[in-house]
């Protein structure tokens, strides 16, 4: 079967492809897709419900033609090096078959060298390696991240965060990761009373409740950070997200600042909250973050809030993520010289048995203040 670009698009071509592999999961790595992609496209075009098959064995397919094992045995009496007339000769065949043979085994892994005189022929077989191709599979992880909300702010980016978790349903992702600073807190840093609108933790709590996203599919854990727990709230040993959390069915609480996830009985995410500033290069700061885990306790992803920046990074084996925000430029933030990053990320993730990390794959989707489309 032939694959045409983006052809699962296609139901007519999805179910062919079907028909002829018997799994999705074979279709999908004959097709150089992912078996995810080819089931969503499947309940997109309405396909019937299908049994789930078995993950196919990676094998490296023949791309040497039957036909041209001729001129290999012809080749190993000629000897290494052979004019194109030569080899020829000895096949019996026109120039212009050796030719094409010659291409197809060079597309298969053989190597062609022409001097400069004459055409000669050097015939190597391409090297092998004995890897188990399941060093690149493992089990599959994929969840939303957002960061830094800071509702009752009068930058807060509402309007933006419920979009993202529209996209975040479009995409069927019932797990959504949240980096702290729910809300702007209060008595955070001198001056915010004129930079928030809701103005008592009470009626910030309340805010939250009502106003942060819900999606019936969709569950956020997220952890607190400073807005949320310093200023007023730390003064009076007030933690308003555990307030949140206990109004709300749909949210996860899973402590200050920091929190340690496992992923089935494997590796390890670490959602954590930082503090200070960012450093001049975004890249020293995850630098530092990891440089300060202990030895052999590294997760394999670090997402990082407070800094309203987005980036990743890979330091020490780990991926460090920063996941941005969702509050626009603040006069705070002004002052401090902080363009804030607006958005949110998709992340699809492969661990192995063994808790690495063997694909990474975040999507990062952008807002700017003041674009309208439509």
């Amino acid at each position: 079967m032939a694959f045409e670009r983006g052809w699962w698009r296609d139901p007519e071509a999805l179910r062919a492809a079907y028909k002829e592999f018997g799994t999705l999961e074979k279709a999908a790595f004959a097709g150089g897709v992912t078996a995810r992609t080819l089931g969503e496209w499947w309940r997109r075009h309405g396909l019937p419900q299908l049994p789930r098959g078995e993950r196919p064995r990676l094998v490296v397919p023949v791309a040497i033609e039957s036909d041209d094992t001729w001129l290999l045995d012809v080749l190993k009496k000629a000897g290494d090096e052979a004019t194109i007339d030569q080899l020829a000769d000895a096949a019996d065949v026109s120039p212009r078959r050796v030719r094409e043979a010659l291409e197809r085994l060079g597309d298969a892994g053989y190597r062609v060298r022409e001097e400069a005189e004459a055409v000669r022929l050097e015939r190597v077989v391409p090297d092998r390696h004995n890897l188990h191709p399941g060093l690149l599979l493992g089990s599959e992880a994929r969840f939303g991240v957002v960061s830094d909300t800071h509702l009752g702010s009068h930058e807060e980016a509402l309007d933006e965060l419920e979009l993202a978790y529209d996209f975040f349903a479009s995409e069927d992702i019932s797990i959504v990761l949240h980096a702290g600073d729910f809300i702007c807190g209060r008595g955070i840093f001198r001056g915010q009373d004129s930079e928030i609108k809701v103005h008592t933790l009470d009626a910030q709590i309340d805010y939250l409740t009502e106003n942060y996203p819900r999606r019936d599919s969709i569950r956020t854990y997220g952890i607190a950070g400073n807005h949320d727990l310093e200023g007023e709230a730390g003064r009076a040993g007030l933690d308003p997200i555990a307030a949140f959390a206990h109004r709300r069915d749909d949210i996860e609480y899973l402590g200050a600042y920091s929190a340690w996830l496992q992923v089935g009985e494997g590796p390890w995410i670490h959602l954590l909250h930082g503090r200070g500033g960012m450093g001049y290069a975004y890249s020293y700061k995850a630098q530092k973050l990891v440089d300060g885990y202990p030895a052999g306790r590294k997760p394999a992803l670090l997402i990082c809030g407070h800094w309203h920046v987005r980036a990743n990074f890979e330091a020490r084996g780990v991926e460090v993520m920063f996941p941005g925000c969702f509050e626009w430029q603040s006069r705070f933030l002004t002052r401090l010289g902080l363009t804030p990053a607006v958005g949110f990320h998709i992340v699809d993730v492969t661990f192995g048995e063994d808790g690495s990390l063997v694909q990474f794959l975040p999507r990062w989707l952008r807002f700017w203040e003041g674009r309208v489309v439509g």
